[in-house]
């Protein structure tokens, strides 16, 4: 087998070890019902249609005319990338191997990093803007005079068990007294509840959902609590966490992909394998994480 010939089997072996490793892993479910994920056809994307949908009232006459909101938000795409170098000694010493374990763990965290991006776009909710103008987690939404000022913002009463139910249902509260841009409830169907938190917290929530009783009273949070997700990513603020409604239609957090993560490689014939001896092996991807409703999630935060 020539040289050329060789390369070119090495590179389809490590792709299809890649594909095979990408394909069999598993997407991040936990975080999966927080995203509305979006394609994209071009650099960036346009979300000015994010906002309210009117509410049905009496014919009378003529239809009330309604177009979508004219807010400007717009999700430019992001390159991302992660790419390993390998000496081409440790291909001929019969390292291939070690070589494809690597490849696999590549493939993993590409099928994972939606997750990161999630908690990044989480954490950067307090500064980063929404569709409205307002960072995604503000007191000063307004979509209209008839809504008047609003907040997805909550003071924590603490951690305790107790603490947590009582908040939980306060958020919920909240949420459901959230108007559109009419005077009218935002949304007044069943609300689906999704917690995010950080480890410290996750056990406390999952008793919270499994217990029949808090501090002798009947625990009325039992089994409400739909889906959970927790990342050491949140540890400057470990005690804070977040209400999230994760019903269909629009969610709070839009993933806008324009490319899925794609294998590629540098091998013998590149500059860097012929003068330097080193093979390289990379996953790219195309894709940048925004907000969708902000009335779908309050961030509650303690001390």
């Amino acid at each position: 087998m020539s040289t050329v010939v060789g390369q070119k089997t090495l590179e389809r072996g490590l792709r299809a070890s890649f594909m095979k490793a990408f394909n069999n892993g598993e997407d991040p479910k936990e975080v999966a019902p927080f995203i509305m994920e979006t394609t994209s056809d071009g650099r960036d994307e346009e979300y000015g249609w994010l906002g309210q949908t009117p509410s049905m009232t009496e014919w009378i006459d003529e239809r009330k005319l309604k177009a979508l909101s004219d807010f400007d938000y717009s999700l430019k795409n992001k390159d991302y990338e992660a790419t390993l170098s390998v000496d081409r000694n440790s291909l001929k010493d019969d390292r291939l191997g070690a070589v494809q374990v690597r490849i696999n763990d590549l493939a993993v965290k590409a099928r994972q990093h939606p997750r990161t991006l999630f908690f990044e776009a989480l954490i950067a909710g307090t500064s980063a803007l929404c569709y409205d103008g307002q960072p995604f987690f503000s007191a000063s939404h307004k979509d209209s005079d008839a809504s008047g000022v609003q907040t997805n913002l909550k003071a924590g009463s603490g951690v305790t068990l107790a603490n947590l139910k009582a908040d939980i249902e306060a958020a919920e509260s909240q949420m459901r007294c959230l108007l559109d841009d009419a005077g009218e409830p935002f949304d007044e169907s069943e609300i689906k509840i999704g917690i995010v938190c950080h480890p410290d917290l996750i056990q406390k929530f999952r008793e919270l959902n499994t217990l029949v009783q808090i501090s002798s009273s009947s625990n009325a949070m039992k089994g409400r609590i739909s889906v959970m997700a927790d990342s050491c990513r949140l540890k400057a603020a470990p005690n804070t966490w977040y209400f999230a409604n994760v019903n269909e239609g629009v969610k709070p957090f839009i993933r806008q992909v324009r490319q899925k993560p794609e294998f590629s490689s540098l091998e013998g014939e590149s500059d860097n394998g012929f003068h330097r001896k080193q093979y390289h092996y990379g996953v790219d991807s195309r894709e940048v994480f925004g907000y969708g409703l902000w009335q779908k999630m309050i961030k509650v935060t303690n001390a």
